[in-house]
C-alpha cells in the first residue's frame, strides 16, 4: 500500500522507495581521468562529489583557498546575523575558512569565529530554530558534542553517550546523521537519540558504488538508472514544484498500515499523536490501494484500487471513501495531479488527463507517453 499526499500544510509521510528528483546527472570521474587532468600526487580526501551521483572534483576548484584536506564543514542557518546566514564554513587545524557561494570572506581562528569551540574537529552540522532551541550548531570532536547557540555565542556540552566519534555529520531532510567511518548513524538533534537498527553502511544509502544498494548487496544496477525500462513505485510535487519519481524500496517513514503526518511550517516536525492507523485516519480498509493523489489547492484525496477512484475529504472528521469513478486502467503503478493535469502512470508509459473531470469522464484512454523520453531527459 503506497500514499503520496501533497498541497496541504501538512505532509503525509510515506513508505515508499528510490527517490530520484527529475533532474539529469553527470557520470562518475574516473580514476585514468583524474590522474590525466592533475599531475600532482592524489590523496582519497582533496575531493568532493556533488549529490550521490556526480562526478569527483577536486575540493580547492569549487572553493579556492581551501587546503587538500579538510576536518569539518557547514552551511550555517542564522536568521538573526545577515552576514553571516547561509555561509559555508570549513574547518582544518585551528582554522576555519568562510565563503558566501564560491567566494572567500575570510580565514579565521576557529576561537575568534566560535569561541569554546575545540580545534581539530571531527565533524560538525548545521541545526534550524525548530530541530534545535534555537538556530545552532552540532560540533563533533571524540567522544564529545558541542552545541554553539548561535542566538547567544554560547557552547553546551551534551553527554550523548549513543553518539561519539563522528568523522562526518549531515543534515538531510530535518534528520540528522553521524558517519563513523562508511558507517553512519541517524540521531536526534535534541536529545542525541539513536536510532534502531543503526549502524549502517552508507556505500548502500548515500552512494551509487557497484554491487551495492538499499537492503540488498547485488543491487540491480537499472535501479539506479532513471533510463532503463523499469516502472516506477509512485510520483509526487512538492509545493516548489519539484517532481519526484520513486522506485524500489528506501523510505520508510509510512511503516506498514501507518501513516505519519508532518507539520510543514515547523520543519516537518511529527504532529502529536502519530503514527495511526490507515484505516482510523483515512477510513480506508483493506489493502490493495495502488496510488494516491491530491490536486494543488484541494483537500479531496483520491484513491486508486484498480479501475476504481474513490475520494476522501480530508476536512472532514472522522473521513470515509465516498462513492467514485471506473477509470479506463485495470491497474497503476502512480498518479500524480498538478496545474498541468492528471498523470497516471502505468509502467514505462503515463497518460495526461487536463483535469479530474476529463479522467472520470472518459471515453477512451488517451495516447501513451514514454515516462523516461518527456521527464528523464532519455534518448530513445
Amino acid at each position: 500500500m503506497k500514499f503520496l499526499l501533497g498541497g496541504l500544510c501538512l505532509f503525509w509521510a510515506v513508505a515508499l522507495s528510490f527517490c530520484y528528483p527529475w533532474l539529469k546527472h553527470r557520470p562518475n570521474i574516473t580514476e585514468d581521468e583524474l590522474n590525466q587532468h592533475h599531475s600532482h600526487p592524489r590523496h582519497e580526501d582533496e575531493f568532493l562529489w556533488r549529490g550521490f551521483r556526480a562526478a569527483a572534483e577536486f575540493i580547492n576548484k569549487t572553493w579556492p583557498g581551501l587546503p587538500d584536506h579538510i576536518d569539518a564543514a557547514f552551511r550555517i542557518h542564522h536568521k538573526i546575523s545577515p552576514q553571516h546566514h547561509d555561509r559555508m564554513f570549513f574547518f582544518k587545524g585551528n582554522q576555519v575558512w568562510q565563503y558566501y557561494g564560491t567566494k572567500l570572506e575570510g580565514q579565521f581562528l576557529i576561537q575568534d569565529k566560535f569561541h569554546g569551540i575545540p580545534d581539530n574537529l571531527g565533524a560538525a552540522v548545521e541545526c534550524p530554530e525548530g530541530e534545535c532551541q534555537h538556530d545552532s550548531v552540532l560540533f563533533f570532536k571524540g567522544a564529545t558534542t558541542y552545541l554553539f547557540d548561535l542566538s547567544t555565542n554560547t557552547v553546551k556540552q551534551r553527554p550523548w553517550t549513543g553518539l561519539h566519534h563522528c568523522t562526518a555529520a549531515m543534515r538531510w531532510i530535518e534528520r540528522y546523521y553521524c558517519f563513523q567511518g562508511s558507517n553512519f548513524t541517524r540521531f536526534h538533534p535534541h536529545t542525541g537519540m539513536v536510532f534502531e537498527n543503526y549502524p549502517k553502511d552508507a556505500r548502500n544509502y548515500f552512494m551509487q558504488c557497484e554491487g551495492r544498494g538499499h537492503g540488498n548487496k547485488t543491487a540491480d544496477p537499472s535501479i539506479h538508472n532513471r533510463c532503463s525500462n523499469r516502472s516506477f513505485d509512485e510520483f509526487n510535487q512538492d509545493e516548489f514544484g519539484r517532481v519526484y519519481a520513486f522506485r524500489d524500496n528506501c523510505f520508510f517513514d509510512f511503516q506498514g498500515s501507518q501513516i505519519y503526518i508532518y507539520k510543514a511550517e515547523a520543519h516537518y516536525t511529527l504532529i502529536e499523536g502519530y503514527p495511526k492507523s490507515v484505516t482510523e485516519e483515512l477510513g480506508i480498509h483493506g489493502t490493495g490501494v495502488d496510488a494516491t493523489f491530491i490536486c494543488p489547492g484541494t483537500s479531496i484525496l483520491y484513491v486508486i484500487r484498480g479501475n476504481q477512484v474513490q475520494s476522501i475529504n480530508l476536512e472532514q472528521t472522522p473521513r470515509h471513501l465516498g462513492d467514485g469513478f471506473r477509470i479506463g486502467h485495470s491497474h497503476v503503478d502512480g498518479a500524480m495531479c498538478n496545474t498541468s493535469g492528471t498523470f497516471i502512470f502505468v509502467g514505462t508509459d503515463y497518460y495526461k488527463y487536463c483535469s479530474i473531470t476529463e479522467l472520470a469522464g472518459w471515453t477512451e484512454t488517451p495516447e501513451p507517453h514514454s515516462i523516461s523520453a518527456d521527464f528523464m531527459s532519455c534518448v530513445q
